[in-house]
């Protein structure tokens, strides 16, 4: 078993601040250090910026768990009904402020304060200590989703990008000896491109030293051409696809000379196949590029 499968960033920063948290429990900042640490774990997200979105919104799910918790407190009805019609509140009040990712946080607050008041507490104070507590908690999972190990989603798309190359490469050579083309591989390897991309952009502007969002679309697309065209060729009857000698060596030297130079078929080729191969080739000279680009990006020489 891969541990590393398992055990990725999110899980080992959601333990440090779990960590911080609970130190920050032994301290005069936080009454009761669970509902702080369970703070903590709700505001741990996948991107730098989903963690400050979810960390706002469970900030105000908090505060309004605390307001009807401490509402329905002040009724001092000791009844299971009584709970019940609180969470009711808690969940409409949520869904009607469009918070609704926050239902669970609030819900727990609020819960919180019916459940664990006791006849000699004031509601008020008890509402402000576990808001309070909670709200530390958010804080610490946004402060260090953002300053320790950001997802380095740039060098992870380069590697994606760059496997989707070799794999195109391989793909146009089972070309020319007529192998069948299994394009299930890249179709899959195309939907962690998709959501390594959204997670980058979305924490595009949190980045010290960003690429361009539009250069790497380009490259996104180019890759999903490959994929169209190579579906094409699939398609074709196995003598459209023959080629001669010189168009094959032609091919073979484009990849030598490591994809840098544009390669130009010649007749006779059968049309609906010189445009697909043309395309894909054309499509894998791009990504070489991009990917040199990226690499330079990534470890920038130094004068």
């Amino acid at each position: 078993m891969d541990i590393k499968q398992h055990v990725g960033m999110r899980t080992l920063k959601t333990g440090i601040a779990v960590v911080i948290t609970a130190c920050l429990g032994n301290t005069f900042l936080i009454s009761n250090p669970f509902y702080a640490v369970i703070g903590t774990v709700f505001a741990m997200q996948n991107t730098v910026k989903s963690s400050f979105v979810a960390g706002k919104n469970r900030l105000l799910g908090t505060v309004l768990g605390a307001i009807i918790g401490y509402l329905f407190a002040l009724i001092h009805f000791d009844h299971p009904l009584h709970l019940g019609l609180a969470v009711i509140v808690t969940i409409i009040c949520c869904n009607a402020l469009k918070i609704s990712s926050s239902i669970i946080i609030a819900a727990t607050v609020c819960i919180s304060i019916l459940m664990g008041i006791t006849s000699d507490q004031n509601p008020l104070i008890y509402s402000l200590l576990r808001t309070t507590d909670t709200s530390i908690g958010i804080i610490v999972g946004i402060l260090v989703n953002y300053f320790i190990a950001q997802p380095n989603y740039l060098g992870r798309l380069t590697d994606e990008i760059e496997k989707i190359e070799q794999m195109t490469i391989e793909l146009v050579k089972n070309i020319l000896i007529h192998q069948d083309l299994n394009i299930s591989p890249l179709n899959s390897e195309l939907s962690r491109l998709n959501a390594l991309y959204h997670n980058y952009c979305a924490d595009t502007k949190f980045h010290k030293n960003p690429v361009s969002s539009k250069k790497l679309k380009k490259s996104i697309d180019a890759c999903h051409d490959i994929y169209f065209h190579a579906k094409c060729i699939a398609k074709l009857e196995l003598e459209q696809t023959e080629m001669t000698f010189d168009n094959k060596m032609e091919i073979i030297e484009f990849f030598n000379q490591g994809c840098q130079e544009k390669v130009k078929l010649r007749e006779p080729i059968h049309p609906i196949f010189e445009y697909h191969i043309h395309k894909m080739l054309d499509q894998i000279y791009l990504l070489t590029s991009t990917v040199e680009d990226l690499t330079e990006h990534l470890n920038p020489t130094q004068e």
